[in-house]
């Protein structure tokens, strides 16, 4: 028989007489609870007492409970509060029961067919029948999640700690088959729900004392046992995890101050259980814990805890390296990643070295010795290499047994030099702070690793003639090669932030990034390559240009730079930015001479990078236009970017090197503007130049990329054209607040474009579009608040006191009444959306501008507008439509009532009440009435008889559809 059925009608029955108690209990429904009590009382009818009692909880004390007032639902509250003792003693014996039986029962006799013949049931009758008769495990799932709703809400110190442990009992895996993993899921949830509340009443201390021992008992009992920690279901290992999070979290102060407190009591199984997990997704469910605790543990007492962190943190090191774990490393997934291009690998190394980075904070110097010691080690080995490898003959001398743990020997180098690079600055803050000098162990460091990654360079084993089997070996020295580049592009800062960068540091530092990449595209790997570029580029923001300028291997990759077309796009834009940060950052004084040779790299360079976007034309195929943009453009935005904080006198010779592109790019705009990525890339690149540019531009250069962009626009009426607009909007946006007049040339122009031609398009497309519509709203926005006067001409040029504020709200009217009324409109248009971020950048917008310029006080705004707004904003919360913005809208609609609360309460409020639907007029006075009872002013009165009335008319329409429906 089909039971799903019967349990939608049994869900459906109970929601009724709630629904009916909520209203009638206990003037007309003085048994509703005490039924619910005879029901949980006996077995055969104790599942439908739990799903009345949940549904009761969740009715009556849920986020989204309504009631007709404030008043009823302190009633139900108190109500409900009288009857916690005995339902959590019941649903403690309930519980108790079913973890002393078996986890399944076999069903008895069918319940008999609806269709059967017989007299006409009650409604509680319906209620039992309508279930299947429960196996011990629907049972416990009813009055988990009964018990889980009854925790959101109860006050903590009436919980008893006999239904804890009775909780608790349901955790233990060992008790359960396979199939009930989600017992166990459920029970942690349960009491996870407790640990939510962060604001717990003082003599709660006890009940959380025994929390914490029953989780002990808990980690205990899993640990016990290797089979029961190899069996653990992930998701249940999330719950765990949260519950000792929480513990922590919250509780951990309360905790230390027991006298029979003692962490190691905790750490020790968790320490167990975090070493000897067989998944990835559940060893990081444990390093949760682990960085909550560091975390929450106070200066003070972190000494006594030394031992517990460098125990963990010598775990943790020999976990991360294949020379001690290789069996759990090599079946982890290298290969495959996820939505942030993260391998099971890496997420695993990468949470594992912070989690050592976190507690590294109270040990520095003892941490950064751990990890030291078997990173030498790692690299002398590394170092070695040299001694096997044949120059003459590409290849490695290696016996096959010796292949596999090189292997490991490289990944081991890679991972300890990514963990010694993450302490670094760690160990340095301690070391200078403590008056002692990091130098020398630095120093060091870096300089094994500049002899590692030059040994790298030297070696190129990716070139090298290997047999099959030693992929593994080529993909190892690869990772090791590329983390040396990174490792050392980070120490550099500090490097060259002590001054301790010399000659011989440059050369070698040039000697690993410039060879690599110009070499063989085909025989260097991209994440080597890749690596190298950024630390070029790092290097180029360090080091004092002058003193690269003058180094022949240099000045030659300043010319072959623009040329190098790498697989990689990325790589190709690091590069050129590393080339141009180089060229265009401040030289210091210069003399004549050195000033030209500057110019003329800065020319040469430039004009080779843009030359094949130079010489497109509009006959140009579509295939070689695309490439040609994708290759050239988005580098110019990263250089342009990448100089915003840079001194004018940089911005400008970037500017004149980039004139004639800018100017070729505006000629080719309508005939790209077909072309969906290659016109994406082209305003990309404009957009990056009007926000970093501008002013080096001039208005003259702007006004024509305005005109050509607008033109085009007006022009495009498909909906197509919507692709980019937004990009469009931004750089209108720049112009419209560049400092100047020059927006004065600009304005109604932009203003014609976005009310005739976007706007339109906009509302064509309905809610197609929302980043259009959020760049259209923003640049309303901004016209508005930064160029106020081309609505509004200032108090001062009217010939009135200067010690008038032009914010002062006062009778003037705009010079463009239907252009500004068209505008606002717009952000009207906007409040009617369903998408959150149109509605809240919409209503935030409105807020600004009448703070800024009291906007609701004006004349057009209140003749006009106020009352529309108004009751679009009421709508919304008697619609819940924007429930998450509910205090934002609340607040305005205060803020526009506050323009002649007068007038909002005889004329609008009246006006709105009589157009609600659903609502008898009986109903409406009395609606009335209790708002406009005092004319209250203040916004906290205000606000609270807004969310009153609200609450009242909400539930009057629900009353009163639910009489409609008991008619038909």
């Amino acid at each position: 028989m089909d039971i799903l059925p019967h349990i939608f009608f049994r869900t459906k029955y109970a929601k009724l007489l709630v629904d009916i108690a909520k209203h009638d209990w206990p003037s007309t429904y003085p048994n509703f609870f005490n039924n619910i009590l005879e029901l949980l009382k006996a077995e055969p009818s104790q599942l439908v007492g739990l799903i009345l009692l949940k549904t009761s909880s969740e009715e009556f004390m849920g986020i989204q409970a309504t009631y007709e007032s404030s008043r009823r639902k302190d009633e139900v509250l108190r109500l409900l509060q009288q009857y916690i003792p005995v339902v959590f003693e019941m649903l403690t014996n309930i519980l108790d029961n079913l973890g002393t039986k078996p986890r399944h029962t076999s069903t008895a006799t069918p319940p008999p067919s609806p269709a059967h013949p017989s007299s006409s049931p009650t409604l509680s009758q319906q209620l039992v029948t309508a279930a299947f008769r429960p196996d011990n495990k629907t049972l416990t799932k009813e009055a988990l999640e009964t018990v889980q709703h009854l925790f959101t809400w109860a006050p903590i110190q009436r919980i008893p700690p006999q239904i804890i442990r009775a909780i608790f009992s349901f955790t233990t895996v060992s008790s359960y088959s396979q199939d009930d993993d989600d017992m166990c899921v459920l029970a942690m949830s349960t009491v996870n729900e407790l640990l939510y509340r962060k604001c717990t009443p003082p003599e709660t201390q006890d009940f959380y004392f025994q929390l914490y021992h029953q989780t002990v008992d808990l980690l205990k009992e899993i640990t016990s046992s290797a089979n029961r920690i190899d069996s653990l279901d992930p998701i249940f290992m999330e719950k765990l995890s949260e519950l000792l999070v929480l513990l922590i979290e919250h509780h951990l102060w309360r905790l230390e101050s027991e006298p029979g407190f003692s962490a190691i009591e905790f750490l020790s199984p968790l320490f167990q259980l975090t070493m000897q997990l067989p998944t990835v997704r559940c060893y990081l469910c444990c390093l949760t814990v682990w960085a909550s605790f560091a975390k929450q543990i106070k200066p003070d007492n972190a000494k006594k805890y030394s031992d517990v962190f460098i125990t963990l943190i010598t775990a943790l090191l020999k976990k991360i390296q294949l020379t001690y774990n290789s069996s759990q490393l090599n079946l982890m997934n290298d290969i495959d990643t996820d939505e942030d291009n993260e391998t099971e690998w890496q997420i695993f190394l990468k949470t594992t070295i912070e989690i050592i980075a976190i507690i590294a904070e109270y040990a520095p110097a003892e941490t950064f010795g751990l990890v030291l010691s078997p990173w030498k080690i790692s690299h002398d080995i590394f170092r070695s290499l040299e001694q096997n490898l044949d120059y003459q003959n590409p290849s490695l001398k290696l016996q096959i047994s010796e292949t596999e743990r090189l292997c490991y020997v490289f990944k081991d180098f890679s991972s300890l030099t990514q963990t010694l690079t993450r302490l670094s600055s760690i160990y340095i803050d301690q070391a200078s702070d403590g008056g002692q000098s990091p130098i020398p162990v630095m120093n060091s460091v870096l300089e094994k690793m500049l002899e590692s990654a030059s040994l790298a360079n030297k070696a190129k084993l990716y070139e090298l003639i290997l047999r099959e089997s030693d992929s593994r070996l080529i993909t190892s020295f690869i990772e090791v090669h590329s983390q040396l580049l990174s490792s050392v592009k980070t120490l550099l800062t500090w490097t060259t932030q002590k001054n301790t960068l010399n000659n011989h540091t440059i050369k070698m530092i040039l000697d690993l990034t410039l060879p690599v990449l110009r070499g063989n595209y085909n025989t260097v790997p991209s994440k080597i390559r890749h690596a190298a570029a950024h630390l070029l580029l790092s290097f180029t923001d360090l080091v004092f240009a002058p003193t690269l300028i003058v180094i022949p291997a240099m000045v030659q990759f300043i010319h072959i730079a623009p040329n190098l077309k790498f697989s990689d796009k990325h790589t190709n834009c690091i590069v050129n930015n590393a080339v141009a940060n180089l060229l265009l950052k401040p030289w210091g004084e210069l003399s004549q001479e050195d000033a030209v040779q500057r110019n003329l790299f800065i020319g040469t360079f430039f004009e080779s990078l843009t030359k094949d976007f130079r010489e497109l034309t509009l006959d140009t195929r579509e295939d070689r236009m695309q490439n040609v943009v994708e290759s050239v453009l988005p580098s110019l935005s990263v250089i342009v970017e990448s100089c915003r904080h840079f001194p004018i006198a940089s911005k400008k010779l970037l500017t004149a090197s980039l004139k004639p592109t800018i100017q070729h790019g505006l000629f080719l705009f309508p005939s790209l503007v077909r072309y969906k990525e290659v016109s994406n890339h082209v305003l990309t690149f404009f957009l990056n130049v009007m926000g970093v540019l501008q002013q080096q531009l001039g208005v003259d250069e702007t006004k024509n990329a305005v005109q050509v962009f607008m033109q085009v626009t007006m022009n495009e009426r498909q909906p197509s054209s919507l692709c980019g607009l937004d990009k469009l909007l931004q750089i209108l946006q720049l112009v419209v607040e560049s400092p100047g007049n020059g927006y004065k040339t600009f304005l109604p122009g932009i203003l014609q474009l976005c009310m005739e031609n976007i706007y339109p398009l906009i509302v064509s497309q309905g809610g197609n579009s929302p980043d259009v519509f959020v760049a259209l709203l923003t640049l309303l926005y901004s016209i508005l608040l930064h160029r106020w006067q081309y609505f509004y001409v200032s108090q001062v040029r009217l010939g009135y006191s200067p010690g008038c504020s032009d914010s002062d709200a006062g009778v003037e009217h705009p010079q463009k009444p239907e252009q500004l009324l068209a505008v606002l409109q717009v952000f009207g248009q906007a409040l009617l959306q369903q998408d959150m971020n149109i509605f809240r950048i919409s209503l935030a917008a409105l807020e600004d501008l009448n703070t800024k310029w009291k906007l609701y006080h004006k004349i057009l705004f209140r003749y006009h507008l106020l009352s529309e707004f108004l009751t679009v904003l009421f709508n919304c919360l008697l619609d819940k439509s924007q429930s998450s913005l509910s205090d934002d809208v609340q607040m305005a609609v205060y803020n526009m009532a506050a323009v002649n609360f007068t007038g909002f309460y005889t004329t609008f409020l009246r006006k709105f009440v009589e157009s609600l639907e659903g609502v008898s007029h009986q109903q409406q006075e009395v609606l009335l009435r209790n708002f406009q009872h005092n004319h209250d002013t203040d916004m906290p009165t205000f606000v609270h008889n807004l969310q009153s009335f609200v609450n009242e008319a909400r539930h009057y329409r629900m009353c009163n559809i639910g009489t409609s429906l008991r008619n038909c």
